[in-house]
């Protein structure tokens, strides 16, 4: 016979209780717990998927970073062959709110240039890369200058024009010659947000960097040191060091002599403080010991002349940024490094702003 369970508040029938009710309620147990296996399972398992898809989100976020950092600039590419390349991305400038400090007054031709175009290159140039090289006497330099950044095209047509004494139409361009102190200043537009700009008798050096900008082009033979600048660098330049004497500027009006042949990569970061830095890539370890040796010798002697002047030394910021200068070796690289405190960028921003917010009607 079936159990008698005791009587409910209701004083019904009682409650019987049998092999199947046990089976049932076993069965939903199991039940039970199988269901809080695979819900925990399946929380286990979404949370490993959605930490999985955001490392491979992650990687191929670095991935393109990285190669779009480690690239060549695409400017710097347009460029001529030439004995120094320079290039510099100004849009962190444009973090600056300039406006704090008061607007710059534009003065005489770079007035009337702002005037007619619009452009305000502290606000609107994002990138400058050039290519610089000594005339065959010596006596002159020619340059291309490739910028990027915010133009009004039409605008800067209209002033081109306006200043052109000819005009060359070459495959999807126009370029504009402008005479300007004995040069033939050159300019075409390369598209809507990119401009180049040479200085050079012949008009070949724009044709080749219209041809490049329509063709992909690893650019002039200097770029192949890219590879040598630091990752993250703002401003950076590849110098083929001249074959003269004293063809190296030290602070305090000192020169030394580099061997020729020898190239200089050198660079500009931010990171609170400006970090500079510049390696001589010599022919031989030799060669890169006698330089460092050379540096270290005149930066002595400029330190220990520092400390015996009785005159009233300089700003303690200038100091600090001069005692940051090091020189060290590896191999066949001499490298040159200094550090430019943020409070010294600070004093020299303010102060050329206060001098850039001068009236124009203001007599120095």
């Amino acid at each position: 016979m079936p159990c008698q369970g005791k009587r409910n508040l209701r004083g019904t029938a009682p409650i019987e209780y049998s092999n199947k009710n046990f089976a049932s309620a076993a069965t939903i147990q199991q039940k039970k717990v199988t269901y809080s296996i695979l819900v925990t399972s399946m929380t286990r398992h979404r949370k490993l998927l959605i930490l999985a898809i955001l490392l491979i989100a992650t990687a191929a976020i670095g991935f393109v970073l990285y190669h779009h950092t480690t690239q060549v600039p695409e400017i710097a590419r347009l460029l001529p062959e030439g004995d120094l390349i320079l290039y510099a991305n100004l849009k962190p400038v444009h973090l600056f709110d300039l406006d704090k400090s008061g607007p710059i007054q534009p003065q005489g031709d770079y007035k009337d240039f702002v005037d007619r175009t619009g452009i305000q290159p502290e606000r609107d140039i994002n990138e400058v890369a050039m290519s610089r090289r000594d005339t065959t006497d010596g006596r002159d330099v020619e340059s291309s200058e490739i910028l990027t950044g915010h133009f009004d095209q039409n605008r800067l047509q209209d002033y081109l024009q306006l200043l052109s004494s000819a005009r060359e139409p070459y495959r999807n361009c126009t370029i504009y010659a402008i005479e300007h102190e004995g040069h033939t200043v050159r300019v075409a537009l390369l598209d809507g947000g990119k401009v180049a700009i040479t200085n050079m008798v012949s008009p070949e050096p724009m044709h080749g960097i219209i041809d490049r900008s329509l063709k992909p082009s690893t650019g002039p033979v200097l770029l192949s040191h890219y590879g040598d600048i630091p990752f993250g660098s703002l401003a950076w330049l590849i110098d083929r060091i001249p074959n003269k004497p004293d063809n190296v500027q030290l602070p305090g009006g000192f020169a030394i002599t580099l061997p020729a042949e020898a190239v200089a990569v050198g660079s500009l970061r931010y990171t609170g403080s400006l970090l500079l830095r510049a390696d001589v890539i010599a022919q031989s370890e030799a060669q890169a010991r006698q330089i460092v040796d050379s540096a270290n010798s005149h930066l002595a002697l400029v330190r220990s002349i520092g400390q015996f002047i009785k005159t009233k030394g300089p700003d303690h910021d200038i100091k600090v940024a001069f005692d940051s200068l090091q020189a060290t070796q590896k191999e066949n690289v001499a490298t040159f490094t200094a550090t430019i405190p943020q409070s010294l960028l600070k004093k020299i921003w303010s102060e050329a702003q206060s001098q850039g917010a001068v009236p124009a009607s203001a007599k120095p």
